[in-house]
């Protein structure tokens, strides 16, 4: 399909996707319970499992995006820093570098903060994740507000297993997202609406995205867009990670990424009909002090139109 004609589906999508405060939150989530409904089921929840040993692993297939819901009705353990809701997953059987995306949707002023803790083949803890490794994702036409962080693992004896849940820490928190008003101004190109923004209430259950693919294969354009990248060496040690979790700050994601031409990216990827990159793009620009690019793309999109 030209680009003429992807550029005005995709934007339309967009508009659509927006028009009237709609909600964001992408169809295949499924609804979850009220933050505070959510806290009090996990405080009276049963514990699955003795040791995390026992958890109930899923084999992990690399290439493929997983919809992982962490509700009332998911498997709950008591970890070494708090209770959870969790999704646990064997990785596999290779030594091949592997690049996950991991995302949780922000959805009725709440989200899932998720920890991703990885284990060796005794199933002890040696890497993981942190909940503030996750950057604010805004929405666009393919997806709602959500938390995003991308990093690395390279699967063997001291990476068998990965496990999704949040901890205590992490629900004590907030995130504040973009108002649906705001949203649909930035998409259209218009001034933005006065007002402060929503405020997400960090919460015990929500919707959570997985994805894997190949370091070697995959990875491109996207990798350093889609939020933190955590290589091995730099992930947080477990043994010692509890304790600098409670103090730790945010990471601060252009603070670490180096300054180029945003626009000639945005031109790359208006060329190759990848719209949601483009979107992304102009949205890390601005955040990096590259203020009018939302405005450029958007008349880059009009201009575009037939």
């Amino acid at each position: 399909m030209p680009q003429r004609h992807i550029a005005i589906l995709l934007s339309g999508l967009a508009l659509t996707s927006l028009a009237g405060c709609a909600s964001l939150v992408p169809h295949g989530d499924t609804a979850v319970a009220p933050a505070k409904q959510s806290q009090q089921a996990l405080a009276q929840a049963t514990d699955c499992c003795d040791t995390l040993a026992t958890l109930p692993y899923q084999p992990l297939t690399v290439g493929e995006s997983q919809s992982l819901t962490l509700d009332t009705h998911a498997p709950m353990h008591q970890f070494e820093d708090g209770a959870s809701y969790f999704q646990a997953f064997e990785l596999p059987r290779t030594r091949e570098p592997l690049t996950f995306k991991l995302t949780s949707t922000i959805a009725n002023d709440q989200v899932f903060a998720p920890t991703v803790l990885i284990l060796d083949e005794d199933f002890q803890p040696t890497q993981r994740v942190a909940s503030d490794k996750f950057d604010y994702l805004s929405p666009n036409g393919f997806a709602g507000a959500r938390l995003g962080a991308t990093f690395d693992i390279t699967p063997g004896p001291d990476a068998a297993y990965m496990v999704v849940y949040s901890n205590e820490t992490a629900r004590q928190g907030t995130t504040q997202y973009e108002s649906a008003e705001k949203v649909y101004a930035r998409v259209r190109g218009l001034a933005l609406p006065p007002g402060p923004d929503p405020i997400a209430e960090h919460t015990a259950t929500g919707n959570v995205t997985l994805e894997s693919e190949s370091r070697e294969t995959g990875g491109g354009l996207l990798t350093p867009i889609l939020g933190t990248r955590s290589h091995a060496d730099s992930v947080t040690k477990t043994r010692n990670a509890t304790a600098r979790d409670e103090q730790a700050s945010p990471s601060s994601a252009s603070a670490s990424t180096p300054d180029f031409d945003y626009r000639r990216m945005i031109n790359a990827a208006l060329k190759a009909d990848d719209i949601e990159l483009a979107m992304q793009l102009a949205e890390r620009a601005e955040r990096e002090g590259h203020s009018g690019t939302r405005a450029w793309l958007a008349e880059r999109l009009r201009s575009v139109s037939p």
